[in-house]
């Protein structure tokens, strides 16, 4: 596995983050995980991610990985854009796995239209 690709080191910490916590409210801890029970598109975060690490040991298919790192970076976005409330309340009560979750998605998608590289 090339440690220095963007799009590994995304999936490493999208992975990470799914079983951190995502909010915190009235006290109410919920993670990833906890939150893939309520919802089962959330599964399909890890296992993209997962994918997309196999996908690179592999060696696959570089038009494969390449749809695969953007579907890895789509579902959490689109998924916290559309689930999630923005504004104030995001930041009351969003924790550190969203926080992650959020970041990794944009820099696997950057990663995968090429813009951010590692030297």
């Amino acid at each position: 596995m090339n440690i220095k690709k963007v799009e590994n080191i995304s999936a490493i910490v999208m992975i990470v983050a799914f079983f951190l916590p995502w909010t915190n409210l009235l006290g109410f801890i919920s993670n990833g995980l906890s939150a893939a029970k309520v919802n089962p598109v959330l599964w399909s975060i890890p296992f993209l991610a997962i994918g997309v690490i196999v996908s690179d040991i592999t060696k696959a298919n570089e038009k494969f990985c390449e749809s695969l790192s953007y579907a890895a970076g789509l579902v959490p976005l689109i998924w916290i854009i559309i689930y999630v409330p923005m504004g104030t309340i995001f930041f009351l009560v969003s924790g550190v796995g969203m926080y992650l979750t959020l970041l990794s998605s944009i820099t696997m998608l950057l990663g995968a239209f090429k813009i951010v590289k590692i030297p």
